[in-house]
């Protein structure tokens, strides 16, 4: 029986491939493939546009306080910081703020110790942060968050910006003269009341 022999290139040559060009793209397709993706850009630029545009507007908003100030969110923004920073303290002895508390008050404390009764940080919150826009005082808490105990790490005010810090110190001074005014806790919540608007309502207090 007769062998059939194959040349070793028969044997070894790979499968056949194609030796046809692809085709090539059309005029008319890559000048609809270029306006495609400057439409995506140009959509992409408008998006952009019309969310800064509505941040710009956005942060226009005005807010009138319960002091009739008026306030835009741009401006609470600038108050309330997310990192804190070490101001010296806005409550020192030499200032008579908690002196003056622990006149009015009928619970009495010691206002040079650092630690103060928890009534005393509630009505800081009351009469001093309250006094801003009512989106801070909660940015504040949520940026400086309570231990397990209720003790913050920081002073909220480390958290203010130094707009919100000039605030801080114009209300705690305002306070401090209203209280040198009144002698009961109860005269000095109706007159900052009257005077500056301070939100609680002051039916809850007669």
């Amino acid at each position: 029986m007769k062998k059939t022999t194959q040349k070793p290139e028969e044997l070894s040559s790979p499968a056949t491939v194609s030796t046809q060009k692809p085709k090539e793209v059309s005029k008319q397709s890559r000048e609809q493939q270029l306006l495609l993706a400057g439409m995506l850009i140009l959509g992409a630029d408008e998006q952009a546009k019309q969310a800064r545009e509505l941040k710009r507007k956005r942060e226009q908003t005005v807010i009138e306080l319960h002091s009739g100030f008026k306030i835009t969110i741009g401006e609470i923004n600038a108050i309330v910081c997310g990192n804190p920073s070490d101001y010296l303290p806005m409550f020192p002895n030499n200032i008579p703020f908690f002196s003056e508390i622990n006149r009015l008050s009928e619970v009495k404390f010691d206002p040079t110790e650092y630690i103060k009764p928890a009534f005393v940080g509630e009505i800081i919150c009351e009469i001093i942060y309250g006094r801003y826009d009512k989106s801070v005082l909660p940015a504040l808490r949520a940026v400086n968050p309570a231990y397990i105990n209720g003790i913050r790490p920081r002073k909220l005010y480390h958290y203010l910006t130094p707009e919100g810090l000039a605030l801080l110190a114009q209300y705690r001074d305002e306070a401090i003269e209203v209280m040198k005014s009144c002698n009961t806790m109860y005269e000095f919540r109706q007159k900052l009341f009257k005077q500056y608007g301070v939100p609680y309502q002051i039916k809850a207090i007669e």
